[in-house]
C-alpha cells in the first residue's frame, strides 16, 4: 500500500458523501439550528473574522456546505462568495437573504477558481479537520486572500488528543470516525495539528499567525469522551444538549465558552481557532 493510500482512501470517501443529496438534506438540516451551542460557537467563531475587517468586505466562505457561515455574514452585510464542492449542498443555500450579496461557485479547495488577492477575508469551518494534507487548502486560501486580509479556520487539537491517550481508550466510532472506510486508519479519519505546525504552515503561506485558542470545550471533546467511553459521551452529549435548552445553564455554558474556554490550554478542548493574516 503507498504511504498515501489511506489519506487518498479517506477523501474519496468523503467526497463522495457531501455530494450526496441525501447527505446535503441532513448536513442541511443538523448544522441550520439556530438553537443549540454549535450555532452560538459559530456565531463567536464568524465574529473573529468580523471584528477585522470593514463593513462590506469581499469575503469567501471555503467549503461552504448549506451556507451556515454565508448566510451569517451576508446578514451582516459582506459580499460573501461560497464555493464548495458539492452542487446539491449548494442548492440548499438561500441566495436572496440578508444585506450582502451572496455569490455560489461550484469548486475544489485544493484549486480554488479564483484570481490571486481576490477577499479581503476567508473563512472556513468544518473543512480543515477533515484533511491530513490540510496545509495545501490554507496554502490556496492565502492565495486568494489580498495583502493585509484575515483567514479563520478551525482545527483539531492534537495536544487533545494526547491527553484523552493518558487518560484513556478514546472509542474512535462514537468520536466521528466512520469504519466504513477501507484504507484509512481510526486516527486518520480526521486531521490535528500544534501550534508549532500552525506556524509553519503559516510561514509557508505567507502568513502571520494571530491567535489560536482553544473552541467548544463542551461538544468534541476527547478528553471527556476517553474518561466516559463510548456509551457515556453519547449520553454526555445529549445531557449538554438537553441542558443547553434551559435559559440559565445556556447563558452559564455561552458565558464559559467565551471566558474560560479561550483562556485554557489547547489540550483541554478539541477545537481550536486560528486566525492568520496575509503578509504584505
Amino acid at each position: 500500500m503507498s504511504p498515501n493510500a489511506g489519506l487518498d482512501a479517506v477523501k474519496h470517501y468523503k467526497s463522495a458523501a457531501w455530494t450526496s443529496t441525501e447527505r446535503a438534506q441532513i448536513y442541511d438540516r443538523t448544522t441550520n439550528s439556530t438553537s443549540d451551542l454549535t450555532h452560538f460557537l459559530t456565531t463567536e467563531f464568524i465574529g473573529l473574522l468580523t471584528q477585522r475587517i470593514a463593513p462590506g468586505s469581499a469575503v469567501l466562505d471555503l467549503g461552504c456546505g448549506t451556507g451556515v457561515l454565508t448566510k451569517a455574514l451576508a446578514a451582516l452585510g459582506h459580499d460573501v462568495t461560497g464555493v464548495d464542492i458539492s452542487q446539491a449542498m449548494l442548492d440548499k443555500i438561500d441566495a436572496g437573504v440578508g444585506p450582502g450579496r451572496i455569490t455560489l461557485r461550484q469548486g475544489d479547495v485544493y484549486a480554488l477558481p479564483f484570481a490571486d488577492a481576490s477577499f479581503e477575508g476567508v473563512i472556513t469551518r468544518w473543512v480543515i479537520p477533515h484533511f491530513r494534507d490540510w496545509p495545501l487548502i490554507v496554502r490556496e486560501a492565502a492565495r486568494v486572500l489580498r495583502p493585509g486580509g484575515t483567514l479563520v479556520i478551525d482545527h483539531t487539537s492534537r495536544a487533545n488528543y494526547a491527553l484523552a491517550a493518558r487518560e484513556g481508550a478514546l472509542a474512535h466510532a462514537s468520536f466521528g470516525y466512520d469504519p466504513r472506510v477501507r484504507g484509512g486508519e481510526p486516527g486518520g479519519f480526521y486531521a490535528a495539528t500544534t501550534v508549532d505546525e500552525l506556524q509553519l504552515v503559516a510561514d509557508t503561506a505567507g502568513l502571520d499567525l494571530l491567535d489560536v485558542a482553544p473552541l467548544g470545550f463542551f461538544r468534541q471533546n476527547a478528553v471527556i469522551a476517553a474518561v466516559l467511553g463510548a456509551e457515556g459521551f453519547q449520553s454526555y452529549k445529549k445531557a449538554v444538549d438537553a441542558f443547553y435548552q434551559d435559559p440559565g445553564a445556556r447563558a452559564f455554558i455561552q458565558w464559559f465558552e467565551r471566558h474560560v474556554t479561550r483562556a485554557l490550554p489547547l489540550d483541554m478542548a478539541n477545537g481550536m481557532a486560528v486566525v492568520l493574516r496575509k503578509r504584505g
